[in-house]
């Protein structure tokens, strides 16, 4: 097939190819630079298992819906390996669409690393892996010797990066493609294979949920999405801009990508996986339990049909729902969380500050005020630690506007969560949604003020302690017993290497806090620049409104 080819070839960067040896969480690793995570340590960490025409056995789920969408109305379209686009990409090849998840490596994953890495005291030289697997992959298209006949397009959540960067021309790629790609991604493909002109960059609309197809290819870490969006309405979250959350149906979709990933896929865990899982079949704010509950039943039920070992999780929740359902996060933690399992469960804390919950995120504390924000958060990770999950506790610095107080606001939810299992991650704000035309966070920048440097150490000082045992967790997933142990062991000791480190810094603060000035409000982004430990200022270029 490789001297003829398929009309279109899709494709994403290795680091999100791969299932990460069978753990999917070990993906984040994919964020580190290349003094610390080489490119012969990543290939190994990330290759992609294909079948010998280069045709991938697994994919990310974006990409693997592109798919399922196009085959649907008859194109030929296949999900290729990107170490073996040779294989695939032929004469008849006219498309090749290339998923990314953070191509230019200013997502907020690697913004959290570069912040885990400079306050170790390690230097922080070059791109994040991920970030140089989006260049080797644009790359190898660029180089094929059917070049002339195809068109590169770029998709999935990190499109707006190439656009905002300015590198389209300089990277070589034909079109930028954003949003969801269900309602207008076929008619934008087909112009692109019948030779008409389109836009060099495209916003595609929300699908509704009668468009979305099941998947064909099954996906990495065995996910299954059963809502899409949320409608909380926050204003640096893509999937606010997906609208009210919609539940997809479990007869004839949920099961039938569960039953395709695990008898296709070979999955021992399905991730059933929502912005808000304990909302599904919810039409508004206030969750309808007896969905949640059915859902999970039946997920469970045809998950152990397929071996007693098999298992279901999920991915997201906010603080809110779990306060105002805390029977229904029980009942749900005994099916996924039995006897005795813990799981990852992500929540957007966000902030401590009552007044930017007010200013940008009021739908998030729904239905409680903003003011009670703060208790809410400790009250639903308690609850959620009872049932069996770890909470993975995001929060985010450099809002705009945002004022030392704020910062004082999220030290003191730090201190109320000191007895919780919640790994705090602090992150920075990057311009999507309603601050897409805002430039970025400047890193060094945060890092040189005090008050913000102390609470990034602080929290990640948190997150490591809470991290010990979940290393052993993220690295369960691993296929191969020795490459397990040898992650685990690393792991292990990096945690302890980085937890002295930051005690060490932490130790060395004034008691009583001092009080700072408020340094004002920076706008900027920090990027590392290749083969140096310095940072350098990438502004936004404007985007869509």
């Amino acid at each position: 097939m490789a001297a003829v080819g398929h009309e279109v070839v899709l494709t994403s960067e290795p680091a999100i190819a791969s299932d990460s040896s069978g753990s999917t969480v070990l993906g984040f690793v994919s964020a580190l630079p290349e003094n610390v995570l080489s490119d012969r340590i990543a290939s190994m960490l990330f290759s992609v298992e294909a079948n010998g025409d280069g045709i991938a056995k697994r994919a990310p789920y974006g990409l693997a819906k592109v798919e399922a969408k196009l085959r649907e109305l008859g194109i030929d379209a296949v999900i290729a390996s990107p170490y073996e686009l040779h294989k695939v990409i032929g004469e008849r090849t006219r498309v090749v669409g290339i998923y990314t998840m953070d191509g230019m490596g200013y997502s907020y994953g690697s913004g959290i690393t570069y912040w885990i890495v400079r306050l170790a005291g390690i230097p922080y030289v070059g791109l994040p892996f991920i970030a140089r697997s989006f260049r080797y992959v644009v790359r190898s298209a660029n180089l094929s010797r059917f070049r002339r006949n195809f068109r590169i397009v770029v998709g999935g959540p990190a499109a707006w990066q190439i656009t905002d960067s300015g590198m389209q021309d300089e990277l070589g790629i034909d079109h930028v493609f954003e949003g969801e790609f269900e309602r207008d991604g076929p008619a934008f493909f087909r112009s692109l294979l019948s030779g008409e002109p389109v836009p060099r960059r495209f916003y595609a609309r929300p699908a509704d949920v009668e468009s979305v197809p099941t998947i064909v290819t099954p996906s990495n870490g065995g996910i299954v999405e059963v809502t899409r969006g949320c409608g909380r309405g926050c204003a640096f979250c893509t999937p606010n801009m997906s609208g009210m959350i919609r539940s997809f149906p479990f007869d004839g979709h949920i099961d039938r990508e569960i039953i395709l990933n695990l008898d296709r896929g070979g999955a021992d865990n399905i991730n059933l996986h929502s912005e808000e899982y304990f909302r599904y079949g919810a039409s508004g704010i206030d969750p309808r339990p007896e969905k949640v509950l059915e859902l999970t039943r039946r997920a469970y039920a045809l998950v152990k049909s397929r071996g007693r070992d098999k298992t279901i999780s999920t991915d997201f929740t906010t603080a809110a729902v779990v306060v105002q359902a805390p029977q229904l996060v029980r009942s749900v933690g005994e099916y996924i969380n039995e006897g005795g399992r813990r799981t990852f469960i992500e929540m957007g804390i966000e902030t401590g500050s009552p007044t930017l919950i007010e200013r940008y995120m009021r739908g998030k504390a729904l239905p409680y005020r903003p003011v009670e924000y703060p208790e809410v958060v400790e009250r639903a990770i308690g609850i959620l630690n009872d049932s069996g999950w770890i909470v993975v506790g995001t929060m985010i610095l450099n809002f705009p506007g945002e004022t030392d107080d704020d910062i004082i606001a999220d030290l003191e939810l730090l201190d109320r969560l000191k007895g919780l299992r919640v790994v705090t991650f602090p992150l920075p704000l990057i311009p999507v949604a309603a601050f897409r035309r805002r430039g970025f966070t400047a890193l060094d920048d945060i890092l040189e003020d005090p008050l913000r440097r102390e609470f990034v150490l602080r929290a990640l000082h948190k997150a490591f302690d809470d991290l010990s045992e979940g290393v052993r967790m993220v690295a369960a997933g691993v296929r191969n017993p020795l490459k397990r142990a040898g992650i685990i062991a690393a792991g292990l000791v990096l945690l302890s290497l980085v937890r002295r480190r930051y005690a060490a810094q932490l130790g060395s603060l004034a008691i009583p806090r001092p009080v700072y000035s408020n340094p004002g409000q920076r706008v900027g982004v920090s990027v590392p620049s290749p083969r140096r430990a310095t940072t350098r200022v990438f502004r936004a270029r404007d985007g869509p409104h």
